[in-house]
């Protein structure tokens, strides 16, 4: 009797190629024997569980290559579904401590099975199976990946087709992000703030996110990495600076740099093209996302009270907004009020971010227990000519992505509208031109100028046409 150790092996004994190693085709595989008679494969089927007990040795070439095999065994994790506790882990825990005496995985996760939307076991006799390659076609690698990571509670689950409606509008922003951050001018500041706040958040993040990952509670994951995503950066903090948002480029770059790397295990592919595109553009100097050191959170940059005045500041700005929306007035409409009661004291600058936030002239603050915001509704020819402005801002500035221009091109704007109107936009001219990068600005009755980009616009009751003359790209 031999054992043979590989098909290099079995090959010099059979003197010929082998294509297939399984029956019935190993069986025609017969050698003359040094004692005078013929070799060939035994045929009884040993324990089938035997084969994949030992396939970590086999990937590392064990006996051949023990350095290899030393260097990366024993796993540091396993992942299988509950069905593989009798099976495949068995086996190996069974054979690698005959062998070695010594576990063959430092860590096991378990994963339910995935149920149709009826929560019916999948059968090809029940034709309710849904194919991964279909859903990777029809979604993409990345966005199964965050999906299975996402629902992988170790428990069975329903597959849910709708969820990735979600999860392509988190890589929509994600993406956005990225974009945002690519179109910003590095300007030097001081820390104010918000930024400060930004960063503590990232910072806790970090800490908390990486926790996770290393008890392989990947849904937290997931939950910490959305929070922070979607809530904290893109509708917080990017939606805070943009007045001043050249000056937060190195925050941004650096959060975002970073976000890339933690995301990397579970959306490998999304995130390497990001930085090979941040690469070609000498933003980043690793070879690869996935040969990034692991970002660490930073202690010292962490500032938990300052983050309970911002939830309390977020607080403040939801209820305006919703105050707001019960008045039907929209947010590019300034009001002249807002009385807050709060139970915490708030600084000047924590009233100006409100005041900001919520488009108003001024805050009065009271002491109390129930948080409450009031709003002055009362609209006044000046806060209402304001309001014309920065609908009218609005307005050319989606024109402008409209005929392709970025942020930094400069414009003549021609806005063409009667009497009325005119006298309301010329004391807000100032606004309008910041507002909009208009080099030189003209509200006219009239016109004999032939303009290629025109479009008409309407806002409330008041008509008139837009026109753009393009002066530097």
């Amino acid at each position: 009797k031999e054992v043979i150790g590989s098909v290099k092996e079995l090959e010099k004994k059979a003197k010929k190629i082998i294509p297939e190693v399984h029956k019935p085709e190993i069986d025609n595989i017969i050698w003359k024997c040094k004692c005078g008679g013929e070799m060939k494969r035994v045929s009884e089927v040993l324990d089938v569980w035997f084969d994949s007990g030992v396939s970590s040795w086999a990937a590392l070439n064990y006996p051949q290559n023990e350095k290899l095999f030393r260097k990366f065994w024993p796993a540091d994790l396993n992942i299988e579904g509950k069905d593989q506790f009798r099976g495949w882990w068995n086996s190996q825990l069974i054979l690698s401590e005959i062998r070695f005496e010594k576990k063959p995985y430092e860590n096991i996760l378990v994963h339910g099975m995935i149920l149709d939307i009826g929560k019916i076991k999948m059968s090809k006799s029940f034709g309710n199976i849904i194919s991964p390659h279909k859903v990777i076609e029809k979604y993409g690698r990345d966005e199964m990946r965050y999906y299975f990571a996402k629902n992988s509670k170790g428990e069975d689950f329903a597959f849910d087709e709708k969820e990735f409606k979600e999860i392509h509008n988190f890589f929509r922003i994600l993406n956005n992000v990225n974009n945002f951050v690519n179109k910003l001018e590095t300007k030097k500041s001081t820390l104010k703030l918000e930024d400060k706040w930004i960063l503590s958040r990232f910072n806790s993040f970090l800490e908390d996110v990486e926790k996770s990952y290393n008890r392989f509670r990947f849904p937290e994951v997931i939950q910490k990495l959305e929070r922070f995503v979607i809530d904290d950066l893109s509708k917080t903090y990017i939606k805070i600076i943009r007045e001043r948002e050249n000056e937060v480029y190195n925050i941004l770059n650096k959060i975002r740099n970073d976000l890339l790397v933690v995301l990397s295990p579970i959306s490998p592919f999304i995130t390497e093209n990001i930085w090979q595109q941040l690469r070609k553009k000498k933003i980043v100097k690793e070879e690869s996302v996935h040969l990034c050191r692991w970002p660490k959170g930073d202690k010292k940059m962490v500032n938990k009270k300052l983050e309970s005045l911002f939830d309390e500041v977020f607080r403040i700005v939801e209820k305006g907004l919703a105050e707001r929306n019960k008045a039907g007035i929209g947010l590019r409409w300034p009001l002249a009020r807002a009385d807050v009661t709060t139970s915490i004291n708030l600084n000047s600058d924590l009233k100006k971010l409100i005041k900001n936030q919520l488009n108003v002239k001024k805050i009065e603050l009271k002491r109390g227990k129930e948080l409450k915001v009031n709003l002055d509704t009362k609209q006044t020819p000046e806060l209402e000519a304001e309001g014309y402005a920065r609908e009218l801002s609005r307005k050319v500035q989606d024109f402008r992505k409209k005929i392709g221009l970025e942020k930094k091109d400069k414009i003549e704007l021609y806005i063409i509208t009667d009497d009325n109107f005119k006298n309301i936009l010329e004391k807000q001219k100032s606004l309008i031109q910041n507002r909009t990068n208009s080099k030189k600005l003209k509200i006219v009755t009239t016109h004999k100028e032939r303009f290629k980009n025109k479009i008409d616009f309407t806002i409330k009751d008041k008509r008139g046409k837009l026109a753009v003359i393009i002066t530097s790209r």
